[in-house]
């Protein structure tokens, strides 16, 4: 299956557009990109490679301070001596360093390649226990990207937790895949130094289309970091970093059920009441629920109930808002979380569904489920991917428009609100499109 170019536009009111191509099947990739233009002022000094400190003048003050818990000498400029005089007769009141980790960090890099990779867990000591942590020693360089991991509050809900070289083995190795030997492993490198994620892993991806779009994301990073702008970098780190712990693995599983007990799909309006949403509706989602039900339509010939890569139960379907509400009530009996009645059927299945699901693929289902709001088409859209009938099978796009049913509508009633809609709109497709992105690449690799 071929993957398609994406396109990711932002605008902003007070900048230019900005126009991002991802081609993971681009034919003429650069194995080494230079940077387009060289800027003369000293980058930030966590921002300063090894090879580049050694060529910094002897007159510049040498400064030492304390990150993330270790000492590193960096330099700075001696025309800042008198700054650095007055801060150092008054220390008490010197704030602490600025993160220099995070988001709006320069380039400091001019280089971006790729290089053939072992597994990330090949690089864990071989113990009976699997614990011990990964040995990255060598010619590396610590990923910028380090939400949650550096001691800030820039991100929440992220586990600190090192995965074991049996659960990184477990969940990293593509299902496609009989063994892991068969899948050939890349990683990204910046002036020659080999990435890892922001715990300190290898980055490591099975795919060689990945590993070129994850290049390209970085290579356009022109003078700052912006990792917004790099989707399958951030679903990649996920995959690794968090997904191949045991409990975030689990934790994230029951976050996707939840949202499967109130999909958006489930949850129609009255068609005496919005008849023009109901039918906008109807031509988003009832695709869709034949597939979840098992019903294959013009190709139930073709595929069995058992393979089509639905559910094959009907979901509960709540008409209006009035029976919305009775409907996901919090009962009283055995199943005491609010939400639509399912059929307990269709919850085993679903849930079977995302034990059997890969680190990579329980990323991308996460990303979609929690963009699209729904459970249901971000299955359609893995199933589509692996090749299994499905109404999003050959059309990204359409989920997207399933996604945004609603939204959508109003925005055609009331207006677009600047800054808000667009920007949500915008998200929803980078999102959806890259989580189609990274399964493509590892289901097509060779």
């Amino acid at each position: 299956m071929a993957l398609n170019t994406f396109f990711l536009k932002a605008s902003r009111r007070t900048s230019q557009a900005t126009k991002i191509a991802i081609s993971p099947y681009y034919s003429t990739f650069q194995s080494s990109v230079a940077l387009a233009s060289s800027s003369t002022s000293l980058p930030a000094p966590s921002l300063l490679p090894s090879t580049m400190i050694s060529s910094l003048s002897p007159r510049q003050t040498q400064i030492t301070y304390s990150n993330r818990n270790r000492n590193q000498s960096y330099f700075h400029s001696s025309t800042a001596s008198s700054e650095s005089a007055t801060t150092t007769s008054n220390k008490s009141k010197t704030p602490p360093p600025r993160d220099t980790r995070m988001a709006g960090r320069r380039r400091f890099y001019k280089v971006v390649d790729i290089v053939p990779s072992s597994p990330p867990w090949e690089h864990f000591p071989s113990e009976s226990n699997g614990n011990g942590g990964a040995n990255v020693n060598g010619n590396t360089v610590d990923n910028p990207i380090s939400a949650g991991v550096d001691g800030t509050d820039s991100a929440t809900g992220i586990s600190l937790e090192k995965p074991s070289r049996v659960s990184i083995e477990q969940s990293l190795t593509p299902k496609k895949s009989t063994s892991s030997s068969k899948s050939k492993w890349y990683g990204i490198t910046l002036d020659g130094r080999t990435m890892k994620t922001p715990l300190g892993l290898p980055l490591s991806v099975p795919s060689l289309p990945l590993a070129l779009s994850i290049a390209s994301e970085w290579d356009a990073q022109k003078h700052t970091i912006q990792p917004a702008q790099m989707p399958l970098m951030t679903l990649v780190c996920t995959a690794i970093d968090q997904l191949t712990i045991p409990s975030v693995r689990s934790s994230t599983i029951e976050k996707l059920m939840a949202y499967l007990k109130n999909d958006t799909t489930c949850y129609w309006a009255d068609p005496t009441e919005d008849r023009v949403l109901y039918r906008r509706q109807s031509r988003s989602w009832d695709e869709l629920h034949k597939w979840v039900e098992g019903d294959n339509g013009s190709d139930s010939d073709r595929y069995s109930e058992s393979d089509n890569g639905g559910l094959n139960c009907r979901p509960a379907k709540a008409v209006g808002a009035g029976e919305g509400l009775i409907m996901s009530r919090r009962r009283k009996e055995k199943n005491k979380s609010a939400g639509l009645p399912h059929d307990e059927k269709l919850l085993l299945q679903a849930r079977e569904f995302l034990k059997g699901c890969d680190g990579w693929t329980l990323a991308a289902m996460q990303n979609i489920t929690m963009e699209a709001k729904s459970f249901l088409v971000g299955m359609a859209v893995v199933r589509g991917v692996q090749g299994r009938y499905g109404p999003f099978a050959s059309d990204t796009d359409k989920a997207v428009v399933a996604s945004r049913v609603e939204e959508e509508f109003q925005i055609e009633n009331w207006g677009l609100v600047e800054g808000g809609h667009d920007y949500d709109r915008l998200n929803c497709s980078i999102q959806i499109h890259a989580a189609t992105v990274l399964m493509e690449s590892i289901v097509t690799a060779d």
